[in-house]
Order: structure tokens, then C-alpha cells, then sequence
């Protein structure tokens, strides 16, 4: 068993990167000086529920193998899959027509050719994304009020 001394500079560093992942609202930092990587990652699930934060200091080759099974097993979709939605711009994603009301999807629920899965803001102008086929949502890859980046998966439709 090995035994990682974590400098209490480097503790600082990676504190302040989490504040500035959570105070930003991004998903993820890497950051990295000579010998010392750090990248914070904040994983979406698949339901409208709080974010979580993972911290994974890659300064050795199995520490990276175990992070990469780990997002491996979480992000089971990817945007290349044959029912994903993906995003067309880059902007903030909204899940309802406006603030307070039903969203448009939700996780498993049936969706036809032409139904409105979510609106993208972009420089003040609203872009509805609709479904491009009938099926059952199985993936939701954004939260209500989320920036989005272009090809970012969003909804995947089985």
C-alpha cells in the first residue's frame, strides 16, 4: 500500500478549484504544473437531482485507470449514440417553458417526432430543440437553468 503525502498548498489549490467549479457553475477543471494534476469533475445523474463532485488527483497511472472505469460507469450514453439529442449551440438549456411550470421531459417518459424537449438561450434568442424521432426518454444529460456547449448530450431517445 502506498502512501500519498498531499502538501497543504496543494490541499489549497484543490479547494479552490471546487469553489471556483461550484461558484462558476461548470462541470469540469483540469489543472496541472509540473508533477502536479489536478481534475475536478461534477457529475450529472440521469434525474433532476443535485450535482455530484469528484476529485481525482491523476498523479499516477492506476489512479487514472480507477477514475476512468469510474466515468466510464456513469456516462453510459455517449453523444454518438443513435437516439441522441444533442446540442446545436452553445448556451443555457431550460427544461420548461418558463420558471415554476411542468418541465417538458421527464426520465422515461414517451415523447413524439416533433415534441419540444427543451429550450436553448442563446444571445436572448430561444431556440426550442425538439425531438427528431417517437420514443421513450432514457437519458437526461442537462439540469433546468444549465449552460450547455455545442454537441453536448442532452436527451437520448430510445
Amino acid at each position: 500500500m502506498t502512501k500519498k503525502i498531499i502538501h497543504k498548498e496543494n490541499l489549497s489549490i484543490v479547494q479552490e478549484l471546487v469553489d471556483i467549479v461550484n461558484k462558476d457553475n461548470l462541470f469540469k477543471l483540469e489543472y496541472e504544473v509540473s508533477d502536479f494534476k489536478v481534475k475536478v469533475v461534477k457529475h450529472m445523474s440521469t434525474s433532476y437531482s443535485t450535482p455530484q463532485e469528484t476529485i481525482v488527483g491523476n498523479t499516477d497511472a492506476k489512479a487514472n485507470t480507477q477514475a476512468s472505469k469510474s466515468t466510464a460507469n456513469i456516462e453510459q450514453f455517449t453523444n454518438k449514440h443513435p437516439g441522441a439529442v444533442n446540442s446545436p449551440m452553445v448556451g443555457t438549456a431550460y427544461s420548461a417553458p418558463e420558471p415554476g411550470k411542468e418541465p417538458f421531459i421527464k426520465l422515461n417518459s414517451q415523447v413524439s417526432k416533433g415534441d419540444t424537449l427543451l429550450i436553448i438561450e442563446a444571445m436572448k434568442v430561444m431556440n426550442t430543440i425538439t425531438a427528431s424521432k417517437s420514443g421513450k426518454i432514457v437519458f437526461i444529460g442537462f439540469e433546468d437553468s444549465q449552460p450547455v456547449e455545442f454537441d453536448q448530450l442532452l436527451v437520448v431517445i430510445e
